[in-house]
């Protein structure tokens, strides 16, 4: 099975309180960002843009909102360099294009054409970048917004509050200008005033009310150490999934059962259609892979659909095809049954569970099929590790190694042989 490969290079907003600029070597500038771009060191060029752009560059937000829309970007010498080892975040984009279109100059003596046409720029792929993204992600990009600017100065919470009363960049609300106003007023802004005192006679009572309380009741969002995983918890978390997709993909390789024929069986008892049982991976199963792959997705809410369909690959993961015989054996497949039965013996990418493991393989033998006896059989002559341990019972083991040989399943008869073999000795 392949593992997918994947990563986001960098993840998640950081906040400006989070970021110094005295954090960043005294040689990086934005410039240095395009050349670290250029020599395909992605990570430290996306480094260098994030810590200018939250320190007030705007052309550093600008081409961040470049690299993570999937836009190629003029380096050097006019030529224009792929972005396939950055994957497409449209709500990391958004948030970015906004801040560089609503950037504030005010604390500019004059900014420079670069400046100017940076903000341009940003703001003529506001439309655009919308257009693509589901109404969920807009959502989040626009959290991501609000809580950059209330994160900043008392003047950036002034400006959250003129984007919410003109509904430029976030979606219209005079509640909210109002208590961004009322913050910021609070703070010594006296743009703030006016813009409060034009605001507020624009609002019936209730409205002001809201606003008021909310203004109460507002604390500054925490910094991402405080409210996130650090770099150290992320990585960790990174390479422990790593290594257990690593260990399932050799524990499914130790299943010999588990081939593309058992695969487009399950597939067709979910009703995907895999279309005829041929042990191949054609394009038939592929295409019924991939409605599985969409299925399991499709009810996740945190996901864009841009990244469900990046999951639609056609090639199941370990853990996509654990979930498919689980789902298959669910549905009353006895084939799936067996090797789910299976999977909980040998702990392949469930908890290795004694009781579960007999459960399901006692489903599938229900259907007189006759590997699911022999497995059984196997399991009480060995017994089981890990949760609820089964103990061996020579009875039970005869039994189902007995039925498994009357299907004409011939591995059980020698192992039944064994089996009174064995027995007979130890009563011996």
């Amino acid at each position: 099975m392949l593992i997918g490969k994947a990563r986001r290079m960098l993840g998640g907003l950081v906040a400006a309180s989070a970021l110094m600029l005295t954090a960043v070597p005294a040689h990086a500038t934005y410039e240095a960002g395009l050349e670290a771009y250029k020599n395909g060191q992605y990570a430290q060029a996306l480094d260098i843009w994030r810590r200018f752009a939250v320190a007030g560059d705007i052309r550093s937000k600008k081409i961040l909102g470049d690299v993570y829309s999937g836009k190629s970007l003029e380096v050097a010498s006019g030529a224009a360099t792929p972005l396939e080892e950055i994957p497409v975040d449209n709500v990391q984009a958004l948030l970015w294009y906004t801040l560089a279109a609503y950037h504030d100059f005010s604390a500019y003596q004059l900014p420079t054409a670069a400046e100017v046409n940076a903000q341009i720029l940003a703001e003529a792929r506001l439309t655009e970048i919308r257009f693509r993204m589901s109404s969920g992600d807009v959502s989040k990009a626009e959290n991501l917004i609000s809580r950059t600017f209330e994160s900043g100065s008392a003047y950036d919470i002034y400006r959250l509050g003129e984007m919410y009363q003109k509904g430029a960049g976030l979606d219209k609300s005079n509640t909210k200008a109002l208590q961004m106003y009322a913050l910021a007023k609070e703070r010594g802004v006296g743009e703030a005033s006016a813009a409060y005192e034009f605001l507020e006679p624009l609002m019936n009572k209730k409205e002001i009310e809201t606003a008021l309380d909310k203004a109460v009741d507002w604390q500054p969002p925490l910094p991402p150490e405080h409210t996130g995983k650090t770099r150290q918890q992320e990585e960790l978390e990174r390479l422990k999934k790593e290594l257990e997709e690593i260990r399932m993909a050799d524990a499914l390789e130790a299943v010999s059962d588990i081939d593309v024929e058992l695969i487009q069986r399950s597939l067709n008892a979910l009703g995907f259609r895999a279309g005829s049982i041929d042990n191949r991976l054609g394009p038939s199963t592929r295409a019924a892979i991939r409605r599985f792959q969409y299925s399991t997705v499709a009810r996740d809410a945190d996901m864009s659909e841009d990244e469900k369909q990046a999951v639609v690959t056609g090639v199941l993961t370990p853990r996509q095809t654990v979930d498919l015989f689980g789902d298959a054996a669910r549905a009353e497949h006895p084939m799936s049954q067996y090797v789910y039965g299976i999977m909980h013996v040998r702990g392949i990418g469930v908890e290795q569970d004694g009781e579960k493991a007999v459960k399901w393989l006692n489903d599938a033998a229900d259907h007189d099929l006759a590997i699911a006896h022999y497995a059984l059989g196997v399991v009480y002559r060995d017994g089981t590790t890990g949760l609820n341990e089964i103990s061996p019972d020579e009875r039970k083991s005869a039994y189902h190694l007995a039925r498994a040989a009357a299907l004409g399943y011939t591995p059980a008869n020698d192992a039944l042989r064994r089996l009174s073999f064995e027995y007979t000795r130890d009563i011996q």
